[in-house]
């Protein structure tokens, strides 16, 4: 798991870069333009000059400041319009010389707003795209609640129950949604996202976990499968020991098809107890899919470890019925 410290860094050096390049391309620019157009060289020139003279006079003079500011300003806008009478004259656009930034809205700083700074749209894109990319998180970009599909859930009554599975499911997503807004590090909330393959509980965990690393938090996804390797590899080779500390401290950790994993003697229910008992310990949450009832997890995990997971006082335990939507979105 790459530290969002780390992250930020990378993504604002990239800015700087960014600005280097910028700088680059607008001398590159001036040079093109200078040599089509001797002219604009000259008034290139002259503005530069203007604006220093401009500055020391208002430095020198404070009391005159203000009045050297406003005829600095208009010799500025009369040799500027000069300079793109000339640019279209030689086959430039008349904005050839302006600044050149990625990003209009903060200039490639990566920050808007005063005297109160923030992070810019495009430093916060930046730093989620890295994210994805270093921790392996890349299906979060095409699972998150604003590529949830409502519509591929048949809308149709489920036996036994008031809703039909598309309002259902509805339900659930709304609870998912508001517990990806309001998580905060510390409390130990989560979920259980429960039943038979096919119905959504992957993609809704995915929902989550892109909303909480959204807001600024750190997610670690992992399958039970995998979990159990790492915790092998760390047990008996002392191997991966980032990995299983990453599990233990993020702020959000989603076990991905719990009771898939294989049941090792001496491996798999000390394992995953020591992660669900670490992270209920610290107030860490988690957020669980399986396959299982909750019956079945309480045979399968023993009292230690299912109470845990399906403690009320902490967990919040969905249960998605219905039928497999990814044979009704073949269809």
């Amino acid at each position: 798991m790459l530290s969002r410290e780390n992250v930020m860094r990378e993504a604002l050096s990239e800015l700087e870069a960014q600005r280097s390049r910028n700088m680059m391309t607008e001398k590159a620019r001036r040079e093109e333009a200078a040599e089509k157009n001797p002219r604009i060289g000259q008034l290139l020139a002259q503005r530069q000059s203007a604006l220093f003279s401009g500055v020391r006079g208002a430095f020198a003079s404070p009391a005159k400041a203000q009045e050297i500011s406003g005829n600095m300003r208009r010799e500025m806008d009369l040799l500027n319009k000069q300079i793109r009478r000339e640019l279209t004259a030689c086959g430039l656009p008349e904005d050839y010389l302006q600044p050149v930034y990625k990003c209009e809205i903060c200039r490639d700083t990566g920050y808007v707003g005063e005297p109160i700074r923030e992070q810019c749209a495009c430093l916060k894109r930046a730093v989620m795209k890295r994210l994805y990319q270093n921790e392996g998180l890349q299906m979060l970009e095409r699972q998150n609640f604003g590529t949830f599909d409502l519509s591929i859930f048949p809308d149709t009554p489920i036996e036994g129950r008031k809703n039909t599975q598309r309002g259902y499911i509805g339900k659930i997503r709304e609870r998912c949604e508001s517990f990806a807004d309001g998580f905060k590090p510390g409390e130990g909330n989560g979920l259980v996202l429960l039943g038979k393959s096919g119905l959504g509980k992957t993609f809704l965990m995915n929902c989550v976990a892109q909303r909480v690393l959204e807001r600024g938090y750190s997610v670690v996804i992992v399958s039970a499968y995998k979990l159990i390797e790492a915790m092998r590899n760390f047990q008996f080779g002392r191997e991966g020991v980032e990995q299983v500390q990453d599990m233990l401290t993020c702020d959000l950790l989603c076990i991905d098809d719990l009771g898939s994993e294989p049941m090792m003697r001496g491996v798999t229910l000390s394992s995953i107890y020591h992660i669900v008992a670490e992270r209920s310990n610290a107030n860490r949450s988690i957020v669980v899919t399986t396959n299982l009832s909750v019956a079945q997890l309480y045979d399968t995990y023993e009292d230690r470890i299912a109470a845990r997971l399906c403690n009320p006082g902490r967990m919040q335990t969905m249960e998605f019925v219905g039928a497999d939507v990814r044979r009704f979105a073949a269809k």
